[in-house]
């Protein structure tokens, strides 16, 4: 092959790989920020919830329980009864909702390693391909950095 068609191919293929290796990182990087967004979100509203959910809980057992004392004193003990059921399930419902949590951060977690593991396989894929590019140039005898005295003494050598 032609020393400078091989030239422009390299240049070509270069500058397409530089393009999709910059889209690619910025996908990635894009990526990765949305998903830590989305879950900064998600913990916040579920938090909300959370406290929305316990408040209004909390204002209507007060409201009943005053209720109730101001118009049957002699049902008080029966009364109560009926509120710890309803504590009982407010406290499972907030249970359910703190697993809820639990699992959206732990997803949001497994979500972050994928993303890392997916990066560190991309990191090295790219060490594999700047070694393989270097490669070719340096048999090539082109490149951007100047080659070792060794190294040159083979390029005279193979010309010959």
């Amino acid at each position: 092959m032609d020393p400078t068609t091989a030239t422009t191919v390299l240049l070509v293929l270069g500058s397409a790989f530089g393009v999709m290796f910059a889209t690619m990182t910025t996908l990635l990087v894009v990526s990765i920020r949305v998903q830590h967004r989305e879950s900064l979100n998600i913990r916040t509203e579920v938090g909300q919830q959370i406290e929305r959910a316990f408040e209004k809980q909390r204002v209507e057992f007060i409201e009943m329980l005053d209720s109730r004392f101001a118009a049957q004193d002699a049902r008080i003990d029966s009364r109560f009864a009926v509120q710890d059921a309803r504590l009982t399930a407010l406290e499972s419902g907030l249970a359910e909702l703190k697993r809820t949590v639990e699992q959206n951060h732990e997803t949001a977690q497994r979500n972050h390693e994928i993303t890392q593991d997916r990066l560190d396989r991309f990191g090295s894929d790219l060490a594999d391909i700047r070694e393989r590019v270097a490669r070719i140039e340096g048999h090539l005898g082109i490149g951007l950095h100047p080659q070792a005295p060794a190294a040159s003494g083979e390029r005279d050598s193979d010309a010959a």
